[in-house]
Protein backbone atom coordinates (compact mmCIF):
# COMPACT_ATOMS: atom_id res chain seq x y z
CA UNK A 1 0.00 0.00 0.00
CA UNK A 2 1.42 3.67 -0.81
CA UNK A 3 2.41 4.89 2.49
CA UNK A 4 0.99 8.43 2.91
CA UNK A 5 3.73 11.33 3.66
CA UNK A 6 2.67 12.81 6.55
CA UNK A 7 2.89 8.99 7.93
CA UNK A 8 6.35 9.18 7.24
CA UNK A 9 6.95 12.58 8.21
CA UNK A 10 5.47 11.72 11.75
CA UNK A 11 7.38 8.30 12.01
CA UNK A 12 10.89 10.48 12.03
CA UNK A 13 9.98 13.23 14.09
CA UNK A 14 9.84 10.39 16.54
CA UNK A 15 12.87 8.47 15.30
CA UNK A 16 15.00 12.14 15.53
CA UNK A 17 13.27 13.33 18.91
CA UNK A 18 13.90 9.82 20.24
CA UNK A 19 17.59 10.15 19.24
CA UNK A 20 18.30 13.60 20.35
CA UNK A 21 16.51 12.76 24.12
CA UNK A 22 19.03 9.59 24.44
CA UNK A 23 21.78 11.72 23.40
CA UNK A 24 21.35 14.15 26.07
CA UNK A 25 22.42 12.27 28.72
CA UNK A 26 22.54 13.66 32.26
CA UNK A 27 23.35 17.58 31.18
CA UNK A 28 21.18 20.19 33.02
CA UNK A 29 19.27 21.12 29.42
CA UNK A 30 19.03 19.20 26.21
CA UNK A 31 19.97 20.09 22.78
CA UNK A 32 17.57 21.50 20.53
CA UNK A 33 16.53 18.25 18.01
CA UNK A 34 17.28 18.27 14.99
CA UNK A 35 14.27 18.92 12.31
CA UNK A 36 13.50 15.37 10.50
CA UNK A 37 14.48 15.88 6.51
CA UNK A 38 11.20 16.18 4.92
CA UNK A 39 9.51 12.46 3.94
CA UNK A 40 10.45 11.49 0.48
CA UNK A 41 7.80 11.26 -1.75
CA UNK A 42 6.29 7.73 -2.72
CA UNK A 43 7.90 8.07 -6.09
CA UNK A 44 11.41 8.28 -4.88
CA UNK A 45 10.66 4.33 -3.39
CA UNK A 46 7.67 2.69 -4.86
CA UNK A 47 6.60 4.41 -8.05
CA UNK A 48 4.25 1.47 -9.12
CA UNK A 49 2.30 0.75 -5.89
CA UNK A 50 0.10 -1.89 -4.99
CA UNK A 51 -2.18 -2.33 -1.81
CA UNK A 52 0.18 -4.81 -0.11
CA UNK A 53 3.18 -3.63 -0.53
CA UNK A 54 5.50 -3.40 2.54
CA UNK A 55 7.05 -0.51 3.31
CA UNK A 56 10.31 -0.36 5.46
CA UNK A 57 11.52 3.08 6.72
CA UNK A 58 15.18 4.09 6.17
CA UNK A 59 17.45 6.83 7.39
CA UNK A 60 17.07 10.03 6.06
CA UNK A 61 13.33 9.75 6.17
CA UNK A 62 13.39 7.38 2.94
CA UNK A 63 11.86 4.02 2.54
CA UNK A 64 12.05 0.73 0.91
CA UNK A 65 9.03 -1.17 -0.73
CA UNK A 66 9.00 -5.02 -0.68
CA UNK A 67 6.54 -7.66 -1.67
CA UNK A 68 5.33 -11.11 0.13
CA UNK A 69 5.92 -13.85 -1.90
CA UNK A 70 3.81 -16.57 -0.45
CA UNK A 71 5.63 -20.56 0.20
CA UNK A 72 2.92 -22.77 0.25
CA UNK A 73 3.99 -25.64 2.81
CA UNK A 74 4.06 -29.11 0.80
CA UNK A 75 4.88 -27.75 -2.67
CA UNK A 76 6.93 -29.24 -5.54
CA UNK A 77 8.62 -26.14 -6.78
CA UNK A 78 10.10 -25.01 -3.83
CA UNK A 79 11.28 -25.94 -0.39
CA UNK A 80 11.46 -22.45 1.02
CA UNK A 81 9.55 -21.87 4.03
CA UNK A 82 8.77 -18.02 4.62
CA UNK A 83 10.00 -16.67 8.27
CA UNK A 84 6.45 -14.30 7.96
CA UNK A 85 3.20 -14.42 8.41
CA UNK A 86 0.35 -12.94 6.03
CA UNK A 87 -1.66 -9.88 7.42
CA UNK A 88 -4.09 -11.77 8.28
CA UNK A 89 -2.27 -14.43 10.57
CA UNK A 90 -3.07 -17.98 9.30
CA UNK A 91 -0.40 -20.83 8.45
CA UNK A 92 0.76 -19.81 5.57
CA UNK A 93 4.06 -18.31 4.92
CA UNK A 94 5.69 -15.16 2.85
CA UNK A 95 9.15 -14.23 2.00
CA UNK A 96 9.77 -10.85 1.97
CA UNK A 97 11.55 -9.47 -1.09
CA UNK A 98 12.87 -6.14 -2.43
CA UNK A 99 10.15 -4.55 -4.86
CA UNK A 100 12.74 -3.16 -7.06
CA UNK A 101 16.64 -2.95 -6.87
CA UNK A 102 18.05 -0.69 -4.58
CA UNK A 103 18.01 2.38 -5.91
CA UNK A 104 21.60 4.91 -5.80
CA UNK A 105 19.36 7.50 -3.28
CA UNK A 106 18.62 4.60 -0.89
CA UNK A 107 21.60 3.44 -0.77
CA UNK A 108 23.02 6.69 -0.29
CA UNK A 109 20.53 7.28 2.67
CA UNK A 110 22.24 4.27 4.33
CA UNK A 111 25.60 4.70 4.02
CA UNK A 112 25.48 8.64 4.86
CA UNK A 113 23.60 7.79 8.49
CA UNK A 114 26.51 4.42 9.02
CA UNK A 115 29.13 7.27 8.30
CA UNK A 116 27.48 10.36 10.63
CA UNK A 117 27.38 12.45 7.16
CA UNK A 118 24.82 14.76 6.06
CA UNK A 119 21.58 13.21 4.56
CA UNK A 120 21.69 13.09 0.61
CA UNK A 121 19.39 16.27 -0.86
CA UNK A 122 15.97 15.15 -2.24
CA UNK A 123 15.16 18.10 -4.28
CA UNK A 124 17.48 17.35 -6.65
CA UNK A 125 16.26 13.35 -7.21
CA UNK A 126 12.64 14.60 -7.79
CA UNK A 127 11.51 12.40 -10.53
CA UNK A 128 11.88 14.75 -14.02
CA UNK A 129 10.65 12.67 -16.92
CA UNK A 130 14.15 12.03 -17.82
CA UNK A 131 15.24 9.18 -19.11
CA UNK A 132 18.17 8.36 -16.85
CA UNK A 133 17.86 10.05 -13.12
CA UNK A 134 21.14 8.93 -11.57
CA UNK A 135 19.52 9.43 -8.01
CA UNK A 136 16.20 7.18 -8.58
CA UNK A 137 18.64 4.32 -11.12
CA UNK A 138 19.59 1.37 -9.90
CA UNK A 139 22.53 1.41 -7.17
CA UNK A 140 25.78 -0.23 -9.38
CA UNK A 141 29.13 -0.37 -8.73
CA UNK A 142 28.89 -2.10 -5.78
CA UNK A 143 31.36 -5.14 -4.57
CA UNK A 144 29.83 -7.97 -2.75
CA UNK A 145 31.42 -6.41 0.60
CA UNK A 146 29.27 -3.08 -0.22
CA UNK A 147 25.79 -5.18 -0.76
CA UNK A 148 26.76 -6.87 2.44
CA UNK A 149 27.76 -3.38 4.44
CA UNK A 150 24.24 -1.75 2.92
CA UNK A 151 22.23 -4.30 4.87
CA UNK A 152 24.70 -4.39 7.89
CA UNK A 153 24.07 -0.84 8.39
CA UNK A 154 20.52 -0.66 7.64
CA UNK A 155 19.75 -3.62 9.97
CA UNK A 156 21.54 -2.18 12.94
CA UNK A 157 19.68 1.24 12.32
CA UNK A 158 16.50 -0.38 12.73
CA UNK A 159 17.13 -3.14 15.54
CA UNK A 160 18.40 0.79 17.25
CA UNK A 161 15.27 2.43 16.68
CA UNK A 162 12.90 -0.77 16.87
CA UNK A 163 11.21 0.73 19.71
CA UNK A 164 10.11 3.47 17.90
CA UNK A 165 8.85 1.04 14.85
CA UNK A 166 5.42 0.17 14.88
CA UNK A 167 4.51 -3.43 13.84
CA UNK A 168 3.20 -3.91 10.33
CA UNK A 169 -0.49 -5.19 11.34
CA UNK A 170 -0.87 -2.52 13.06
CA UNK A 171 -0.39 0.16 10.46
CA UNK A 172 -0.82 0.99 6.72
CA UNK A 173 2.48 3.26 6.91
CA UNK A 174 6.31 2.44 7.54
CA UNK A 175 6.85 -0.23 9.65
CA UNK A 176 9.28 -3.31 11.11
CA UNK A 177 8.18 -6.91 10.68
CA UNK A 178 8.64 -9.03 13.75
CA UNK A 179 8.88 -12.79 14.57
CA UNK A 180 7.78 -13.50 18.18
CA UNK A 181 9.03 -10.07 19.01
CA UNK A 182 12.12 -10.39 17.31
CA UNK A 183 12.59 -7.47 14.56
CA UNK A 184 13.43 -8.61 11.07
CA UNK A 185 16.76 -7.77 9.57
CA UNK A 186 17.99 -7.39 5.84
CA UNK A 187 20.75 -9.65 3.69
CA UNK A 188 21.34 -10.19 0.70
CA UNK A 189 18.34 -13.33 -1.59
CA UNK A 190 19.58 -16.52 -1.44
CA UNK A 191 19.81 -17.50 -5.30
CA UNK A 192 17.30 -19.90 -4.49
CA UNK A 193 14.87 -17.26 -3.23
CA UNK A 194 15.73 -15.25 -6.10
CA UNK A 195 15.27 -17.93 -8.43
CA UNK A 196 11.90 -18.89 -6.81
CA UNK A 197 10.46 -15.91 -7.16
CA UNK A 198 11.97 -14.79 -10.77
CA UNK A 199 9.75 -17.78 -12.19
CA UNK A 200 6.40 -15.92 -10.50
CA UNK A 201 6.16 -18.15 -7.48
CA UNK A 202 3.14 -19.40 -6.50
CA UNK A 203 0.75 -17.35 -9.05
CA UNK A 204 2.55 -19.20 -12.21
CA UNK A 205 0.66 -22.16 -13.68
CA UNK A 206 3.05 -25.12 -13.51
CA UNK A 207 3.86 -25.40 -17.02
CA UNK A 208 4.90 -21.67 -16.81
CA UNK A 209 7.25 -21.95 -13.96
CA UNK A 210 9.48 -24.23 -15.54
CA UNK A 211 10.11 -21.95 -18.91
CA UNK A 212 13.18 -19.83 -18.31
CA UNK A 213 11.05 -16.85 -17.58
CA UNK A 214 7.52 -15.84 -15.90
CA UNK A 215 5.46 -15.07 -19.15
CA UNK A 216 5.52 -11.95 -20.67
CA UNK A 217 2.67 -11.33 -22.93
CA UNK A 218 3.29 -7.81 -23.60
CA UNK A 219 6.86 -8.81 -24.73
CA UNK A 220 10.62 -9.05 -23.17
CA UNK A 221 11.02 -5.21 -23.64
CA UNK A 222 8.22 -4.27 -21.69
CA UNK A 223 9.64 -6.47 -18.66
CA UNK A 224 13.42 -5.79 -18.78
CA UNK A 225 16.18 -3.56 -19.92
CA UNK A 226 18.86 -5.29 -21.80
CA UNK A 227 20.86 -5.29 -24.89
CA UNK A 228 18.26 -4.44 -27.12
CA UNK A 229 16.72 -0.88 -25.39
CA UNK A 230 18.69 0.06 -22.44
CA UNK A 231 21.57 2.05 -24.90
CA UNK A 232 24.07 0.94 -22.41
CA UNK A 233 22.03 3.21 -19.24
CA UNK A 234 21.07 1.96 -16.08
CA UNK A 235 17.56 2.85 -15.64
CA UNK A 236 15.30 4.16 -13.02
CA UNK A 237 13.73 1.43 -10.76
CA UNK A 238 10.78 0.51 -11.35
CA UNK A 239 9.60 1.88 -15.21
CA UNK A 240 9.36 -1.96 -16.85
CA UNK A 241 6.41 -3.85 -16.06
CA UNK A 242 6.06 -6.54 -13.24
CA UNK A 243 6.59 -9.71 -12.85
CA UNK A 244 3.53 -11.84 -11.64
CA UNK A 245 4.09 -11.20 -8.16
CA UNK A 246 4.54 -7.67 -8.34
CA UNK A 247 8.63 -7.42 -8.75
CA UNK A 248 10.36 -5.68 -11.23
CA UNK A 249 13.44 -5.29 -13.01
CA UNK A 250 14.60 -9.01 -11.87
CA UNK A 251 15.83 -9.60 -15.33
CA UNK A 252 18.42 -6.86 -17.01
CA UNK A 253 18.83 -3.60 -15.87
CA UNK A 254 21.61 -4.32 -12.67
CA UNK A 255 23.11 -7.62 -12.59
CA UNK A 256 21.89 -8.86 -8.83
CA UNK A 257 24.33 -10.23 -6.10
CA UNK A 258 23.32 -13.24 -3.94
CA UNK A 259 24.00 -14.27 -0.52
CA UNK A 260 25.57 -17.35 -1.02
CA UNK A 261 28.75 -18.39 -2.97
CA UNK A 262 29.02 -19.94 -6.40
CA UNK A 263 28.69 -23.57 -6.64
CA UNK A 264 27.48 -26.17 -10.07
CA UNK A 265 26.77 -29.25 -10.51
CA UNK A 266 29.28 -29.37 -12.72
CA UNK A 267 32.11 -29.44 -9.55
CA UNK A 268 30.25 -30.71 -7.03
CA UNK A 269 31.22 -30.30 -3.62
CA UNK A 270 33.32 -27.05 -4.84
CA UNK A 271 32.26 -23.74 -3.71
CA UNK A 272 34.03 -20.76 -5.31
CA UNK A 273 33.10 -16.78 -5.71
CA UNK A 274 30.64 -14.53 -5.41
CA UNK A 275 27.64 -15.30 -7.41
CA UNK A 276 25.05 -12.70 -9.80
CA UNK A 277 21.81 -13.49 -11.29
CA UNK A 278 19.25 -11.66 -13.89
CA UNK A 279 21.65 -10.43 -16.45
CA UNK A 280 22.22 -6.65 -17.04
CA UNK A 281 22.04 -3.52 -19.42
CA UNK A 282 24.85 -5.85 -21.69
CA UNK A 283 22.90 -9.00 -21.63
CA UNK A 284 20.96 -10.78 -24.48
CA UNK A 285 17.84 -12.61 -24.66
CA UNK A 286 19.13 -15.83 -24.10
CA UNK A 287 20.48 -14.81 -21.42
CA UNK A 288 17.61 -13.35 -19.16
CA UNK A 289 17.00 -16.54 -17.38
CA UNK A 290 15.77 -17.61 -14.30
CA UNK A 291 18.03 -20.06 -13.77
CA UNK A 292 21.25 -18.85 -14.79
CA UNK A 293 23.91 -18.20 -11.75
CA UNK A 294 27.33 -16.68 -13.07
CA UNK A 295 30.32 -16.67 -10.92
CA UNK A 296 32.72 -13.42 -10.27
CA UNK A 297 36.08 -13.37 -8.69
CA UNK A 298 35.37 -11.41 -5.42
CA UNK A 299 39.09 -9.33 -5.46
CA UNK A 300 42.00 -8.93 -7.85
CA UNK A 301 44.90 -6.73 -7.78
CA UNK A 302 42.88 -3.38 -7.34
CA UNK A 303 41.09 -4.84 -4.17
CA UNK A 304 37.54 -5.73 -4.08
CA UNK A 305 35.66 -6.31 -7.89
CA UNK A 306 33.07 -4.24 -8.92
CA UNK A 307 31.36 -3.59 -12.07
CA UNK A 308 29.76 -0.96 -13.66
CA UNK A 309 26.28 -3.21 -14.01
CA UNK A 310 26.28 -4.90 -10.74
CA UNK A 311 23.74 -3.98 -8.49
CA UNK A 312 21.20 -5.81 -5.44
CA UNK A 313 18.06 -5.95 -4.30
CA UNK A 314 17.59 -7.01 -0.61
CA UNK A 315 15.31 -9.00 1.50
CA UNK A 316 13.93 -9.25 5.02
CA UNK A 317 14.78 -12.04 7.71
CA UNK A 318 14.06 -13.23 10.77
CA UNK A 319 16.41 -15.50 13.66
CA UNK A 320 14.84 -19.13 12.58
CA UNK A 321 15.15 -19.72 16.62
CA UNK A 322 13.08 -17.10 17.91
CA UNK A 323 13.55 -18.33 21.93
CA UNK A 324 16.87 -18.08 23.76
CA UNK A 325 18.68 -21.46 25.13
CA UNK A 326 18.55 -22.00 28.43
CA UNK A 327 22.36 -22.27 29.70
CA UNK A 328 21.66 -22.71 33.27
CA UNK A 329 19.51 -26.34 34.28
CA UNK A 330 16.02 -27.26 35.53
CA UNK A 331 16.13 -29.28 38.05
CA UNK A 332 13.21 -31.66 39.44
CA UNK A 333 12.70 -32.97 42.63
CA UNK A 334 9.35 -35.38 43.21
CA UNK A 335 8.17 -36.83 46.48
CA UNK A 336 8.60 -40.27 45.39
CA UNK A 337 10.66 -41.77 42.93
CA UNK A 338 9.11 -41.42 39.36
CA UNK A 339 9.59 -41.07 35.52
CA UNK A 340 10.04 -37.19 34.34
CA UNK A 341 8.67 -35.93 30.75
CA UNK A 342 9.10 -32.27 29.81
CA UNK A 343 7.02 -31.40 26.86
CA UNK A 344 5.75 -35.44 26.60
CA UNK A 345 9.39 -36.64 26.07
CA UNK A 346 10.46 -38.97 28.63
CA UNK A 347 13.90 -36.95 30.37
CA UNK A 348 14.84 -39.30 33.09
CA UNK A 349 13.97 -40.19 37.11
CA UNK A 350 14.21 -38.26 40.07
CA UNK A 351 13.72 -38.92 43.76
CA UNK A 352 13.14 -37.40 46.90
CA UNK A 353 16.64 -35.60 47.33
CA UNK A 354 17.78 -36.66 44.00
CA UNK A 355 17.08 -34.39 41.47
CA UNK A 356 16.89 -34.26 37.69
CA UNK A 357 18.92 -31.89 35.75
CA UNK A 358 17.49 -31.23 32.36
CA UNK A 359 19.81 -28.71 30.03
CA UNK A 360 19.19 -27.31 26.42
CA UNK A 361 15.60 -25.82 27.08
CA UNK A 362 14.14 -22.98 25.40
CA UNK A 363 12.89 -19.88 27.06
CA UNK A 364 9.18 -19.89 27.66
CA UNK A 365 6.61 -22.13 29.16
CA UNK A 366 6.99 -26.12 30.00
CA UNK A 367 5.41 -28.94 31.52
CA UNK A 368 6.67 -30.86 33.15
CA UNK A 369 5.11 -34.63 34.56
CA UNK A 370 6.10 -37.06 37.20
CA UNK A 371 4.61 -40.79 36.83
CA UNK A 372 5.45 -42.55 39.62
CA UNK A 373 7.72 -45.74 39.50
CA UNK A 374 6.39 -46.89 43.01
CA UNK A 375 2.62 -48.12 43.82
CA UNK A 376 0.52 -45.83 46.25
CA UNK A 377 1.50 -42.05 44.59
CA UNK A 378 -0.63 -40.44 41.96
CA UNK A 379 0.86 -38.95 38.99
CA UNK A 380 2.17 -35.15 39.46
CA UNK A 381 2.51 -32.31 37.17
CA UNK A 382 3.50 -28.41 36.85
CA UNK A 383 4.16 -25.89 34.39
CA UNK A 384 7.66 -23.38 34.66
CA UNK A 385 8.17 -20.40 32.96
CA UNK A 386 11.90 -20.89 32.02
CA UNK A 387 13.93 -17.52 31.33
CA UNK A 388 17.71 -18.61 31.08
CA UNK A 389 18.82 -16.05 34.20
CA UNK A 390 19.08 -18.40 36.73
CA UNK A 391 18.41 -22.35 37.46
CA UNK A 392 15.34 -23.53 37.87
CA UNK A 393 14.61 -25.55 40.83
CA UNK A 394 11.00 -27.70 40.27
CA UNK A 395 8.97 -29.62 43.17
CA UNK A 396 6.44 -31.71 41.66
CA UNK A 397 4.35 -33.07 44.68
CA UNK A 398 3.17 -37.06 44.02
CA UNK A 399 -0.32 -37.31 46.17
CA UNK A 400 -0.66 -40.38 48.17
CA UNK A 401 -3.29 -42.81 46.70
CA UNK A 402 -5.90 -43.12 49.71
CA UNK A 403 -6.60 -46.32 50.58
CA UNK A 404 -9.77 -47.96 49.00
CA UNK A 405 -12.61 -48.25 51.39
CA UNK A 406 -12.71 -51.82 50.48
CA UNK A 407 -9.35 -52.85 52.03
CA UNK A 408 -8.72 -55.37 54.35
CA UNK A 409 -8.99 -54.28 57.84
CA UNK A 410 -5.28 -54.65 59.83
CA UNK A 411 -4.48 -57.93 59.70
CA UNK A 412 -2.24 -60.24 62.26
CA UNK A 413 1.43 -61.22 61.63
CA UNK A 414 0.48 -64.50 60.82
CA UNK A 415 -2.34 -63.31 58.64
CA UNK A 416 0.13 -60.90 56.75
CA UNK A 417 2.84 -64.24 56.34
CA UNK A 418 -0.25 -66.21 54.98
CA UNK A 419 -0.50 -63.47 52.14
CA UNK A 420 2.73 -63.34 51.13
CA UNK A 421 2.78 -67.27 50.91
CA UNK A 422 0.03 -67.58 48.97
CA UNK A 423 1.65 -65.18 46.38
CA UNK A 424 4.57 -67.09 46.88
CA UNK A 425 2.65 -70.13 46.42
CA UNK A 426 1.59 -68.85 42.88
CA UNK A 427 4.80 -68.42 41.76
CA UNK A 428 5.26 -64.59 42.24
CA UNK A 429 9.07 -63.46 43.95
CA UNK A 430 7.70 -63.10 47.47
CA UNK A 431 9.30 -64.23 50.89
CA UNK A 432 6.52 -66.30 52.31
CA UNK A 433 8.35 -65.75 56.02
CA UNK A 434 8.69 -62.15 56.34
CA UNK A 435 5.53 -60.72 57.52
CA UNK A 436 6.33 -57.61 56.19
CA UNK A 437 3.92 -55.53 53.80
CA UNK A 438 6.76 -53.00 52.56
CA UNK A 439 7.00 -51.52 48.94
CA UNK A 440 8.41 -54.77 47.52
CA UNK A 441 4.95 -56.08 48.32
CA UNK A 442 3.24 -53.96 47.23
CA UNK A 443 4.92 -53.91 43.67
CA UNK A 444 4.59 -57.89 43.65
CA UNK A 445 0.81 -57.50 44.78
CA UNK A 446 -0.06 -54.54 42.20
CA UNK A 447 1.63 -57.38 39.34
CA UNK A 448 -0.81 -59.65 40.53
CA UNK A 449 -3.60 -57.29 40.54
CA UNK A 450 -2.98 -56.02 37.09
CA UNK A 451 -2.39 -60.12 35.87
CA UNK A 452 -5.59 -60.47 37.57
CA UNK A 453 -7.81 -57.97 35.80
CA UNK A 454 -8.83 -56.42 39.43
CA UNK A 455 -7.88 -52.90 40.11
CA UNK A 456 -4.47 -51.89 40.43
CA UNK A 457 -3.86 -50.29 43.80
CA UNK A 458 -0.78 -52.51 45.86
CA UNK A 459 -2.98 -52.71 48.59
CA UNK A 460 -5.05 -56.06 50.06
CA UNK A 461 -8.11 -55.25 49.12
CA UNK A 462 -11.02 -57.84 50.23
CA UNK A 463 -11.22 -58.62 46.87
CA UNK A 464 -7.48 -59.77 46.13
CA UNK A 465 -7.55 -61.39 49.20
CA UNK A 466 -10.61 -63.72 48.26
CA UNK A 467 -8.72 -63.84 44.35
CA UNK A 468 -5.71 -64.92 46.16
CA UNK A 469 -7.17 -67.56 48.75
CA UNK A 470 -9.09 -69.23 45.60
CA UNK A 471 -6.45 -69.66 43.52
CA UNK A 472 -3.74 -70.60 45.91
CA UNK A 473 -6.62 -73.55 47.21
CA UNK A 474 -6.93 -74.93 43.33
CA UNK A 475 -3.11 -74.51 43.22
CA UNK A 476 -3.00 -76.80 46.40
CA UNK A 477 -6.19 -78.92 44.98
CA UNK A 478 -4.05 -79.71 41.60
CA UNK A 479 -1.10 -80.95 43.20
CA UNK A 480 -3.04 -83.10 45.73
CA UNK A 481 -4.85 -84.65 42.86
CA UNK A 482 -3.60 -88.22 42.48
CA UNK A 483 -2.04 -88.85 38.73
CA UNK A 484 -4.16 -91.05 35.80
CA UNK A 485 -2.30 -93.96 34.84
CA UNK A 486 -2.48 -95.29 31.20
CA UNK A 487 -4.90 -98.36 31.05
CA UNK A 488 -2.67 -101.58 30.16
CA UNK A 489 -2.25 -101.80 26.82
CA UNK A 490 -3.67 -98.93 25.63
CA UNK A 491 -2.01 -96.17 23.03
CA UNK A 492 -1.94 -92.58 22.64
CA UNK A 493 -5.07 -91.54 20.31
CA UNK A 494 -2.86 -88.55 19.12
CA UNK A 495 -4.36 -86.32 21.94
CA UNK A 496 -2.77 -84.50 24.54
CA UNK A 497 -5.41 -86.69 27.28
CA UNK A 498 -5.67 -90.00 28.03
CA UNK A 499 -7.87 -92.15 25.61
CA UNK A 500 -11.34 -93.17 27.24
CA UNK A 501 -12.15 -96.73 28.40
CA UNK A 502 -14.72 -97.26 25.46
CA UNK A 503 -15.57 -95.08 22.57
CA UNK A 504 -18.56 -93.02 22.29
CA UNK A 505 -21.66 -94.04 20.22
CA UNK A 506 -21.59 -91.09 18.25
CA UNK A 507 -20.21 -87.70 18.08
CA UNK A 508 -16.60 -87.17 17.31
CA UNK A 509 -14.46 -89.53 18.43
CA UNK A 510 -10.26 -90.29 18.17
CA UNK A 511 -9.01 -91.98 15.59
CA UNK A 512 -10.02 -95.82 15.29
CA UNK A 513 -6.82 -97.93 17.30
CA UNK A 514 -5.21 -100.70 15.08
CA UNK A 515 -7.25 -103.63 16.12
CA UNK A 516 -10.25 -102.21 17.79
Amino acid sequence: MPCPNRLIGSLFRTLVLGSALAGAGGGSAAAEPAAAPPPWPAALYNPQPLADDLILPLPCSGALAFRPVATPAGSPRTKLVGAFAGPAGGAQRYLLIGKYEVSALQYQAVMAQGDGAACPPVADAAATGARVDPRLAAQVGVSRIDAVNFTARLSRWLQANAGHLPACPVTAGPCLPRVEGRAAFVRLPLDLEWEYAARGGALVADDAYVLRRYPMPEGLERHAWYNRNADGEIAPIGRRLPNPLGLHDLYGNAWELMNDPYSSPQFPGQVGGDVLMGGGIHSADEELRADRRVEVQPYDVAGDVNTPDTGFRVVLAAPVVTSGVLASPLRIEADAFAMVLVDGAVQGSCGPGQPLEVRGLTSGSHRIEASPLVSGYAKGQATVEVTGAAPVLVRIHLAPIPKAATSVPELTSVQRRRVRQHLSELGYPCDGTSDRFDRAFRVVLSEFQRESGLPVTGDLTVETQALLERRSAERRAQEQAPAVSPAPGAASGGRYFQMPDRRPESGWMDPVLPGS
